[in-house]
């Protein structure tokens, strides 16, 4: 399909207001689950991260992702991370194999939240919180420039538009559903990062306990902070 057919296909003048229109979508969303992996390389091995996400309807999230060693025969060694909120109260609960007890520590404002797990979960946790909710703030899909359409793509039977632009200089290609106007994959080519969501669904089963703030720890402010400004 050549790029003039795709973007009449999408019913929008450019790739612009497509993906504006795709951040009205993830904004009017009352419910949404997904899982997903962002895989990055360093060297000939890649690093992996699992992560799960969740909002209800009365607003509350949660993103859970685990983040095995960085040096590759540790890799057994996962450790558990946390982030979200409920109501205006947010937090962010670091789970170490070495630590007794996960460190939680709590935040006046979501942003700051979500900033302080960005690092640690190669981006991903940034990435469906601010689609979710705007007004967390930092870098969004607007963000890119020169973008355009390139075309189709299946991703696991869904048919996704496939959009690139760019940050600064690194090339960014984005596959978006279709119909639902979802985003399933986000590449990074410079940095050599690929974040995946599947599936992606628009009611959680999860219960109020998946949205319970943890109890912080006395030790939390302290401790878990030197971890946050570093990525695996």
């Amino acid at each position: 399909m050549n790029q003039s057919h795709t973007r009449r296909s999408a019913g929008h003048a450019s790739a612009r207001q497509f993906l504006q229109t795709v951040l009205q979508r993830y904004a009017g969303l009352s419910e949404y689950a997904d899982r997903g992996q962002v895989q990055s390389w360093r060297g000939r091995e890649p690093y992996a991260i699992e992560f799960r996400t969740a909002r209800n309807a009365a607003g509350d999230f949660r993103f859970d992702f685990d983040c095995p060693h960085p040096y590759p025969p540790l890799r057994h060694h996962i450790s558990h991370h946390s982030l979200g909120w409920v109501a205006d109260e947010a937090y962010l609960t670091l789970g170490y194999p070495t630590a007794e007890q996960p460190l939680s520590r709590r935040f006046d404002d979501r942003g700051y939240a979500v900033a302080a797990a960005t690092g640690i979960s190669r981006g991903a946790a940034h990435t469906i919180a601010g689609l979710l909710f705007p007004e967390t703030g930092g870098l969004s899909l607007l963000s890119l420039q020169r973008l355009r359409f390139r075309g189709l793509k299946q991703v696991d039977g869904v048919a996704c538009y496939r959009i690139t632009g760019h940050w600064d200089r690194s090339r960014v290609t984005l596959l978006i559903g279709m119909q639902d106007l979802l985003l399933r994959e986000c590449k990074e080519h410079r940095r050599r990062r690929v974040e995946r969501r599947w599936p992606c669904a628009l009611s959680t089963l999860a219960g109020p306990e998946t949205f319970t703030p943890p109890l912080a720890s006395a030790a939390a402010a302290a401790a878990v902070m030197a971890p946050l400004t570093t990525s695996p």
